[in-house]
Formats: structure tokens, C-alpha cells, sequence
């Protein structure tokens, strides 16, 4: 069992109105991904939570305006409800990190700061859960 396939368990466990979509993408498709999100899409084909939406891969691969806005560096894979891209860059920072939540009203560029998709999803849904509150 993937380490993801075991923290979206729990997710679902945790907000029941999470919705995880069939695998879709082909291992061709799968190759062009960024590694550290490759273990989600061989599971499947993006997914509704709460805080948010991972897109499906082809969709996320075949954006212009992603491709416009963020180069070869970042690969946009999702977003929440404020405007918030979420991207994982497609070679890690000399920290090894991959992921942020960048919100594009921010003046600020794309910094990595969690080094896997588990810690960055964790991020979210506590943020989600203190917000509600």
C-alpha cells in the first residue's frame, strides 16, 4: 500500500465529502509528472476535498495559461476556493523540497515548503479546520 493511499483514507475518514476520482493518465502521462506526485495519479485522477482540488493530470499537464504563468519549473496540480495554486516544482529545492500553496495576489514568488504531498495535504486540512472554527 502507498504512504498516500493511506493518509487519503484518513482524510476520507475525516471529511466524508471527499471525493477521489478513477486513475485516468497513462505511465507516458505518468512520466511527465513531478515525481513526488506520481504515487497520487497511480492511484487516481485527481480529487475534491474541502480545502481543495487536485486536477486531473491531463488536465493539469495541457494548461497554457499554468504553462504561461509558471514555466518548467512548477507544475500547478491543484487549487483551493481563494485563489490559492497549488504547485509542486518538477526538480526539488536544495532542501529537498517540493510543494507550495501560493497564493497569486501574494507579490511574492513560488517557494517551496513541504518536502512530500502527505505534509502538504496535512498543512491544508489543518488549515481548513482552524479557519472553521
Amino acid at each position: 500500500m502507498f504512504e498516500i493511499e493511506t493518509y487519503l483514507e484518513e482524510l476520507i475518514d475525516e471529511f466524508p465529502e471527499t471525493e477521489l476520482y478513477e486513475r485516468s493518465c497513462t505511465d507516458e502521462t505518468l512520466e511527465k509528472i513531478p515525481e513526488p506526485l506520481r504515487e497520487f495519479y497511480m492511484l487516481c485522477g485527481g480529487a475534491d476535498f474541502p480545502f481543495g482540488h487536485i486536477f486531473p493530470p491531463e488536465e493539469a499537464l495541457n494548461d497554457p495559461v499554468s504553462k504561461q504563468a509558471f514555466g518548467d519549473e512548477w507544475f500547478q496540480f491543484g487549487c483551493d476556493e481563494y485563489f490559492t495554486f497549488w504547485l509542486c516544482r518538477f526538480e526539488p529545492d536544495g532542501e529537498g523540497m517540493w510543494f507550495d500553496a501560493w497564493d497569486h495576489d501574494s507579490e511574492t514568488d513560488p517557494e517551496p515548503a513541504f518536502a512530500d504531498l502527505r505534509s502538504f495535504l496535512e498543512f491544508l486540512a489543518k488549515e481548513y479546520e482552524d479557519a472553521a472554527w
